[in-house]
């Protein structure tokens, strides 16, 4: 139930700041392009551009204002003697970006692509939103300011996205297919296109970095969210 809470709270935050406006208008604008677009082929191929460099990755581009602002109003100073643990906190963040993600993601294919399998793309979309909502969760920890944060946070995201992205083109790497970035791209895309193939393999490894970053982002938590003093005893795992 406390986890409940902390999900509808951080969604309230995030709606005052603004952050589910500029959504409800980017899905809106990427309705508006996809539509445009008439061959099924090229529609999934800009279909999985658009949601592996927006909706999927959202998490990775807001999660550092969030911290930052939830620093600035010193909340971390409150939750370091709240009952709130450390895993409500981080899962407080990655479902409540999630959803929003998620909830995008569907309405985009739900709309322009009736051939998707929304159910199977949902789970993907929220899988990959999560790793990226902690990657970005743990890179934000080490800014101090959001430029800052926009400046360690781009060279991981190109270094993992970048591969993906180039496979369209022929361009492969070796071991590309073990980077999240690559797994995230070639899940939406086989899901955009109905290639069912390396889907499970594909989740699985997927799953394995979320639950990797999980464990990093935990410890990194425990670090910077803690009673002065460094005795951590009501804010712990």
């Amino acid at each position: 139930m406390r986890l409940f809470y902390v999900i509808k709270n951080d969604m309230r935050y995030q709606m005052r700041y603004g952050f589910y406006a500029i959504y409800i208008l980017l899905t809106f604008s990427y309705i508006m392009i996809l539509n445009q677009i008439t061959d099924p082929i090229i529609k999934s191929m800009a279909g999985t551009l658009i949601i592996l460099s927006d909706p999927a990755v959202l998490g990775y581009f807001f999660i550092g204002g969030i911290w930052l602002l939830e620093k600035e109003e010193q909340l971390h100073s409150y939750m370091s003697i709240s009952p709130l643990k450390h895993f409500e906190y981080v899962l407080g963040k990655i479902s409540s970006l999630g959803l929003v993600s998620t909830c995008s993601s569907v309405i985009i294919m739900g709309v322009t692509m009736p051939w998707v399998n929304l159910f199977i793309a949902a789970g993907i979309i929220f899988l990959s939103s999560c790793f990226f909502t902690l990657l970005g969760l743990i890179l934000a920890t080490f800014a101090k300011t959001v430029n800052g944060y926009l400046m360690i946070s781009v060279p991981p995201a190109l270094i993992l996205l970048t591969p993906g992205v180039l496979s369209i083109f022929g361009i492969n790497f070796p071991f590309a297919t073990i980077i999240p970035g690559t797994i995230v791209f070639n899940l939406i895309r086989d899901t955009l296109t109905n290639n069912p193939a390396h889907v499970f393999l594909n989740i699985i490894g997927l799953f394995f970095w979320a639950c990797l970053l999980f464990m990093v982002t935990l410890r990194r938590i425990a670090h910077k969210i803690k009673p002065s003093g460094g005795k951590r005893h009501a804010f712990d795992y």
